[in-house]
């Protein structure tokens, strides 16, 4: 028989394994912020990839928490283990075996943005060889301009701090999503001398990690259906038009 002395603790490390299990059984999700995609406003976040988040784990019946860091470290939480799915992730050829791909996000095409005239048409990313490049750390388009042989690559934690590095002429173009360009540059005044698209289309997605069950991820992807089969995702487009390009 308990008594009363020793029973407190042992309900208590009860409660407390309880309490735990229940946090872990809660899958962590990780993004940055990347507008008009998804960014921190006044009241937390904002953008389309939210709202369509927030609609998916509730028709997947699931409690999914969010946390938004800057780039780097929030695809290694991914990478590590310690988040179980990550919102908006670049799909591209050499991670399509990586991760298990849940449902898009967006869509985009690359762009470069200037603060002054290079004399040369930006279209191709041929061109950048010549230039110093602010670039997203850990991103896709990092691996892209690497892969080109650009090499002169300047990381940045954030698309801010690319632009700031832009007005201070520590580098001569920033490089990535045109929507985040263009979105960024309009806040900061529309300085830009120009944003010239790259023709190359890629996607968001959100991706699920080594951490989530397959049981999870199909939910997950179920739930996204029935959204897509009862219009909620084609109205969320209609809202949010700037967070997917049509070619």
């Amino acid at each position: 028989m308990f008594s009363r002395r020793a029973f407190t603790p042992t309900l208590a490390c009860l409660l407390a394994a309880l309490g735990g299990g229940a946090r872990a059984a809660s899958p962590v999700w990780v993004s940055h912020d990347i507008p008009p995609f998804l960014w921190r406003g006044a009241k937390g976040p904002e953008g389309y990839a939210f709202q369509l988040f927030q609609r998916v784990v509730k028709q997947a019946g699931v409690v999914a928490d969010l946390h938004i860091y800057p780039w780097a470290r929030a695809f290694r939480m991914l990478q590590t283990g310690q988040a179980h799915a990550a919102l908006v992730v670049t799909r591209t050829f050499e991670r399509e075996a990586q991760y298990r791909w849940l449902f898009p996000v967006g869509r985009f095409r690359y762009a470069v943005i200037t603060r002054q005239p290079l004399g040369a048409v930006l279209g191709d990313l041929a061109a950048l060889k010549s230039l110093r490049v602010g670039v997203l750390r850990a991103s896709a388009a990092h691996s892209l301009l690497a892969a080109t042989g650009v090499p002169q690559l300047v990381e940045g934690k954030d698309f801010n701090e690319l632009l700031a590095l832009l007005n201070r002429g520590i580098v001569d173009a920033v490089f990535g999503p045109e929507p985040v360009l263009r979105t960024l540059d309009t806040r900061a005044g529309g300085e830009g001398v120009g944003i010239t698209p790259i023709k190359q289309a890629q996607e968001f997605y959100a991706v699920a990690g080594t951490t989530m069950s397959d049981d999870g991820a199909q939910r997950i992807r179920a739930a996204y259906q029935h959204l897509v089969d009862t219009g909620v995702v084609a109205q969320l487009r209609k809202t949010y038009p700037d967070a997917w390009f049509a070619d």
